[in-house]
């Protein structure tokens, strides 16, 4: 161990430095959503050399641009004008690191990666190589995973305000969710806790501060609702609950795997609650990350193939705007799918320093009632976020499953 409280930071300053150089020189923020596929739906099918991934179903060795042929007078009849059977097909691309900086919202989703990186390094080497004695150290990675938490829920803050970004269905039931999430929150601080839930903030008289952690987590339910059903449906379209059996939205059995792993484990670990096995399901969060992007992007594809073959002379406006959508927003819900558990592993991090969080802030005198304070509120939060995400995929699901919502 260092001695000095100097080689503490010293230590943590190169730690932050060397993840944030090789996050950014090795574009890691890229390189998680490497090969994943997209779609677009071409002006020139023809063009380019490309071929297209889905068509309307013709003959095998069909080409991309067939000619036309000589129909009869009921076909020629009831034919929509201006509509090309040539044009109704679907392009795939492999994302690569070029495509990804010209999405919108690359940007943030880079800088979170990087600060995510950061702090949970800082995190990870005060809780291994430095000793718990108050130090400069602690309150300098208390500070940076605080700050790298309030960064992703001013994120998830701005996504939820993107107008396009979700239907106006889905926000106003995230403002309902949000309430009825202050309501339960109220519940558990002042009436079930410590009783039931073993989470003490502040004492009987801190009401003030469980008023504070309710809105708070009233706040945090209506942000994870839309983050939430789009988990649900990417879980529902990559373990093929369809039963279409569709290759180009198939899901391999590894992902599918992992998918039930990652369901499973978040309705389980808010239930036990062993702060060695709450890391499990933000951990198989992180892991389904990429199935859970590649089934949104798959998502279009349904759509875009449910209107393909609704009746003989479809109307494909629709289609290609749910494909276009779902192409320009990939970062903003690559961002919903990390910040999630992301925040559990920096809240449950901040909650396990050994040492007082406000140690080395030496003109401010005795605050280790504050840290302790500090520690229980991100303790609960972390318990909350996974508690919240629980209950409403596995509501969501549950809705699906008994046919009130369908994937369109």
């Amino acid at each position: 161990m260092l001695a000095s409280p100097f080689d503490h930071l010293f230590l943590l300053a190169a730690a932050s430095a060397a993840a944030a150089l090789l996050s950014i020189t090795l574009c890691l923020p890229s390189l998680l959503l490497y090969g994943l596929h997209t779609y677009i739906h071409p002006d020139n099918p023809g063009g380019d050399g490309l071929r297209a991934v889905l068509r309307r179903p013709s003959g095998p060795d069909a080409p991309p641009d067939p000619k036309r042929r000589p129909r009869s007078s009921s076909a020629s009849h009831h034919r929509v004008p201006g509509f090309d059977d040539g044009n109704a097909q679907l392009l795939r691309l492999r994302l690569s690191d070029s495509h990804l900086r010209t999405r919108l919202l690359f940007p943030s989703f880079r800088a979170a990666f990087v600060a995510s990186a950061v702090a949970l390094t800082d995190l990870a080497i005060l809780r291994l190589l430095l000793p718990p004695d108050p130090s400069p150290a602690a309150t300098t990675v208390a500070s940076v995973a605080l700050l790298a938490v309030a960064h992703l829920l001013l994120l998830l803050s701005k996504l939820s305000l993107e107008r396009s970004a979700s239907k106006r269905s889905e926000k106003e039931l995230s403002f309902v969710a949000g309430f009825l999430g202050f309501l339960s929150a109220l519940l558990i601080v002042f009436v079930l806790s410590p009783y039931l839930f073993d989470f003490e903030l502040g004492g009987v008289d801190a009401g003030s501060t469980k008023a504070t952690v309710s809105v708070l987590a009233g706040v945090l339910v209506g942000l994870l609702f839309v983050p939430a059903s789009r988990a649900a449906r990417a879980f529902w379209l990559g373990t093929d609950q369809l039963r279409w059996d569709l290759a180009v939205v198939s899901c391999g059995a590894l992902n599918q795997v992992l998918l039930y792993v990652a369901v499973l484990a978040a309705a389980a670990a808010p239930l036990l609650w062993v702060i060695p096995v709450a890391v499990v399901p933000a951990g198989g969060e992180l892991m389904v990350l990429r199935p859970n992007v590649q089934m949104y992007l798959n998502e279009a594809v349904v759509s875009w193939y449910q209107r393909l073959h609704a009746s003989r002379v479809p109307d494909m406006d629709y289609g290609r705007a749910k494909v276009f959508l779902h192409n320009h927003y990939l970062c903003l819900v690559v961002l919903q799918f990390f910040a999630p558990p992301v925040m559990v592993l920096l809240l449950i991090g901040l909650s396990q320093v050994r040492s007082d969080l406000f140690g080395g802030l030496f003109f401010m005198g005795d605050l280790l009632h504050f840290s302790d304070l500090v520690k229980e509120i991100a303790l609960f939060l972390a318990w909350w976020i996974m508690f919240a995400w629980s209950i409403l995929t596995m509501s969501i699901l549950t809705l699906y499953r008994f046919g009130f919502l369908f994937v369109s």
